[in-house]
């Protein structure tokens, strides 16, 4: 395991997720940093910290902060020649895309977004379903839940911009058309709670429901071919084509796409390809 010094800036929920992921992967050089005091009880151990990102030192570094602060800090680190992962969304235009990844190459270093549905096994099977019967006609993706609520971004940004990820990489092409409605199921949500989305690709059209207000939990995927149609269900981690049900062998995505980010010889082709085009659909019309 490479004894790389790595950078964690912001621990919160996730941060402390991708933490352990890291521990479990076998990565040990690991530095904090983090304004608020540090609860280690949860963690087990006591790590360096710092409190301002400007201070810390690495070779790598993974960003999980609000989506508001994500340009500067990501700039600063790419400005000084330091691999990032970010979580998403990377920025909110893609103008701001463009400008951080022309920083990345000029300081020949890595920008990695943390699009973890692409590396879903679920995901991995629809995609071999595509690229052997042909574009579904239809999908619809719901993305339900009763929280966790958001404050830095709404559930387009937050929820939808899995699914859009996953419509790219899954089609492999960009849509032609877009429509977003965003709004409250609850009136005392600080951002909008719901989405509901449309995108119309050369011979796809894809149906995006979200919210972190609802109910229940749903967590579907359904593509519509000519003769039959195939479902994910990402609670039970279940493909069904027809009525024939395939359990599919489990891995950790977000393993996976730390292995991709740490890896020298990662194609990032598809990654920028996801991260610009998410944010080209997701993005506020001018």
């Amino acid at each position: 395991m490479s004894n790389e010094k790595i950078g964690l800036v912001g621990f919160g929920y996730w941060g402390k997720i991708i933490f352990k992921n890291l521990k479990n992967m076998g990565y040990e050089n690991i530095t904090i940093c983090e304004k608020r005091e540090v609860d280690w009880g949860e963690i087990g151990e006591k790590l360096p910290v710092v409190k301002n990102y400007k201070n810390l030192m690495c070779d790598k570094v993974f960003i999980v902060t609000p989506a508001s602060t994500h340009y500067k800090v990501v700039e600063h680190f790419l400005r000084n020649g330091v691999d990032v992962f970010c979580e998403k969304p990377l920025v909110f235009t893609e103008g701001e895309c463009d400008e951080l990844y022309n920083i990345a190459r000029k300081n020949d270093c890595k920008l990695f977004v943390d699009w973890v549905f692409i590396y879903n096994p679920c995901v991995e099977k629809i995609k071999e379903i595509i690229q052997k019967e042909g574009m579904p006609k239809n999908i619809i993706a719901n993305r339900m839940n009763y929280g966790p609520p958001r404050y830095d971004v709404d559930s387009k940004w937050d929820l939808a911009s899995h699914d859009v990820s996953i419509l790219l990489y899954i089609l492999d092409q960009k849509p032609k058309n877009k429509f977003w409605k965003t709004f409250k199921r609850n009136k005392f949500s600080k951002t909008d709670d719901s989405a509901v989305g449309l995108l119309f690709f050369e011979e796809t059209n894809a149906q995006i429901n979200v919210s972190w207000e609802y109910g229940q939990k749903n967590r579907d995927f359904i593509l519509e071919f000519d003769n039959f149609f195939v479902t994910w269900n990402d609670i039970n981690k279940t493909v069904t084509k027809n009525k024939a049900l395939e359990q599919i062998k489990s891995y950790s995505p977000l393993e996976k796409s730390i292995e991709n980010f740490m890896n020298p010889k990662y194609d990032m082709k598809t990654q920028i390809f996801i991260t610009k085009n998410t944010t080209r659909i997701l993005e506020d019309e001018r």
